[in-house]
């Protein structure tokens, strides 16, 4: 086609323009931060929830993690413009959040944010791919790309859940699969944003890593049932039972929940979904991990019911696995089309970007092709 043929005769235009609208992107994201938001930045952060939950475990029992008397006290005891909210994590979430608690709220934000931006930071070291400016636009890209930069904003974990995927990658591809399980057990921070993709590791032969992963995983859960206790551990269950109540449907809106309610249609399309990443992964087993990470991610932010637009940050870290494991001619061409979407998420909601995943995961699971005019070749790790 001529259109292909046009791109790919100026591929090596592309790292620029990509560089340059990364850029752009990022003065826009500082501009509205400044106009909208750094003045109310300590107490519309989200770190307030986390930091809230860890002193509630501190001072008053682990089995009080999820009491919501208990957290609405601890954060407005933080100060009187900061809006109580419940805390519904996972326990580790709040562990992590234990030593912040040495220093005044104001401060520990603020470290919180720098450790979210060196997340984001290693995850792109590791796994961007191409040369040194295709890298560079690949950081401008991902920083600046609305959702990525918002969810940094309000103190969101999930550039923790992308470093965690991308350090089980890079452990992987250098021949230390345990370590890989080990450090993918991290993804129980945000378990939404990522909790196929050891099941897909294990589809596609990857069973050493699986098997850390949830040896990991299985003692990290028996520590917080531990700690919860039963009163805890019912409380928990109570919490997350209000996330089905329309008075959460702001947090499904960018989910399949959000067209499809909460009914059997749901769950039908919840193990479609699943059913598809794990073929996908299946039809890779006994290659590399790139391919199969990346149906896990897409799929488990397709099957979730719970997800915030800030959570889009993990379809650029599945974007560049698919790169990584030779994306074709026409993934290459979704996933620019699905940046573009991801930029405007707040004009064109949910469905569009759901149709997009839909399509990056169906294409995972189609049959692979070795017809060079389809396939790209992997991307350089350089």
């Amino acid at each position: 086609m001529p259109v292909i043929a046009y791109i790919r005769a100026r591929r090596r235009v592309w790292p620029a323009v990509g560089l340059l609208v990364g850029v752009i992107l990022i003065g826009f994201d500082v501009w509205a931060a400044a106009a909208t938001y750094i003045s109310q930045y300590a107490v519309r952060n989200d770190f307030r929830l986390v930091y809230g939950a860890a002193k509630v475990g501190i001072e008053s029992g682990y089995s009080h993690l999820y009491d919501l008397a208990a957290q609405k006290s601890a954060i407005e005891s933080l100060g009187p413009d900061f809006n109580p909210q419940p805390f519904i994590s996972p326990p580790p979430l709040a562990w992590l959040a234990t030593p912040f608690l040495a220093l005044p709220f104001a401060a520990a934000v603020v470290v919180w944010t720098l450790v979210l931006l060196a997340a984001l930071g290693w995850t792109w070291y590791l796994l961007a791919p191409g040369t040194s400016l295709a890298k560079a636009a690949l950081l401008a890209l991902l920083l600046g790309v609305f959702p990525v930069a918002f969810g940094v904003m309000v103190g969101q974990p999930g550039p923790l859940a992308a470093a965690a995927v991308a350090t089980a990658w890079w452990l992987i591809r250098r021949g230390h699969p345990v370590w890989a399980g080990l450090a993918l057990s991290a993804i129980i921070l945000k378990p939404q944003l990522a909790l196929l993709v050891p099941v897909c590791l294990l589809v596609s032969g990857h069973a050493k890593t699986f098997g850390a992963w949830l040896v990991a995983t299985l003692v990290i859960g028996l520590v917080a049932l531990a700690l919860l206790g039963p009163d805890g551990l019912a409380r928990y269950r109570d919490v997350l039972a209000q996330t089905q109540t329309p008075a959460w449907d702001i947090t499904r809106r960018y989910s399949i929940s959000g067209p499809l309610g909460l009914g059997p249609i749901l769950t039908v399309t919840q193990v479609a979904v699943v059913a598809v990443a794990l073929l996908a992964a299946w039809r890779r087993r006994g290659g590399g991990p790139d391919l199969p990470m990346a149906a896990g991610i897409v799929g488990t932010l397709l099957a979730t019911p719970y997800l915030g637009f800030q959570d889009f940050l993990m379809l650029i870290v599945a974007g560049w696995l698919v790169l990584r494991g030779g994306a074709t001619t026409w993934q290459l061409a979704l996933m620019v089309v699905g940046y573009a979407l991801l930029e405007l998420a707040l004009v064109v909601l949910a469905i569009p970007i759901l149709l997009a995943e839909a399509l990056l995961l169906a294409s995972l699971a189609w049959p692979a092709t070795t017809s060079s005019s389809e396939q790209r070749p992997a991307a350089s790790s350089e």
